[in-house]
């Protein structure tokens, strides 16, 4: 992470020298020791006067490097910036400073001493909750299959696309939670939470043969195949029932519609009568 590593050395005189800096922290992978060379920056600075550290902050970062983006996020309390080398850098403004929890966080700068660490408290596992949320999923996974004959008997192919995007997501979320490995860290990690086998299922369940109705129809229902198998199961591991009946009428009404455009491949959906 070479990088990384020349940025945060060049950073850290600057906080030192910075005297409205009071505190400064990595979190995200950098934080939690587990950053490789496409991971980003996520800096925390607690600051003696907001309003000041935001009027000048642009200019504060490009002494370090210089920026092709920089950006005011919620309401100004972060920073959105990138490097004219590619570095993503997110800085979090605080007041205040929070309890941070040490498996999470690492600290560059603690001036005054008023950082505090804390251990998270376990939450008790709400398995009802858990249950009510992949039921609500898995319903809503199906919501959205039941709308392909929609967007390819009017040739919405994009549409098409992006509802990929929306199913993997659910059922991503569902195999996740549903077999115990909730994600944890940033958007752009995921393999680690699905494991080898489910990865792989997935992936293969997106392998397109070019933007068409045929590969677009072929990898929402293999989606719809990853559900059939992984949601019953998941259903009785959670004690919810399955919403079988909700699954056999959306397979029945999407063979359908697809037999009507004379879709040749539409008979490989045939659900039990």
């Amino acid at each position: 992470m070479p990088m990384q590593h020349d940025f945060l050395a060049d950073l850290q005189p600057q906080l030192a020298a910075d005297l409205d800096v009071r505190a400064a922290w990595l979190a995200g992978s950098l934080g939690a020791d587990q950053a490789d060379r496409y991971s980003d920056i996520d800096l925390h600075l607690l600051v003696s006067d907001l309003d000041a550290f935001r009027r000048n902050a642009r200019a504060w970062l490009e002494t370090l490097r210089p920026l092709v983006l920089y950006k005011l996020l919620f309401d100004g309390q972060m920073i959105n910036a990138l490097t004219d080398a590619g570095l993503r850098i997110d800085i979090w403004l605080h007041a205040a400073p929070p309890v941070l929890e040490p498996a999470k966080n690492k600290v560059l700068l603690d001036r005054d001493g008023v950082l505090h660490f804390a251990a998270p408290q376990e939450a008790a596992l709400d398995r009802a909750q858990v249950a009510a949320n992949l039921l609500a999923q898995i319903e809503e996974f199906w919501r959205c299959i039941v709308l392909l004959p929609t967007v390819i008997g009017r040739r919405e192919l994009l549409v098409a696309f992006t509802g990929l995007n929306v199913e993997l997501a659910l059922v991503s979320d569902i195999l996740m939670t549903g077999y115990g490995r909730p994600r944890d860290r940033g958007v752009k990690v995921l393999n680690a939470y699905l494991g080898e086998e489910r990865r792989a299922e997935l992936e293969a369940a997106l392998d397109l043969q070019g933007l068409n109705s045929e590969s677009l129809v072929m990898a929402h229902m293999a989606l719809a195949g990853v559900m059939r198998n992984h949601g019953p199961i998941l259903a009785a591991r959670h004690a919810f029932a399955y919403p079988q009946t909700l699954e056999d009428a959306v397979l029945r009404y999407v063979e359908s519609e697809l037999q009507a455009m004379n879709w040749e491949r539409a008979p490989i959906f045939r659900t039990e009568a």
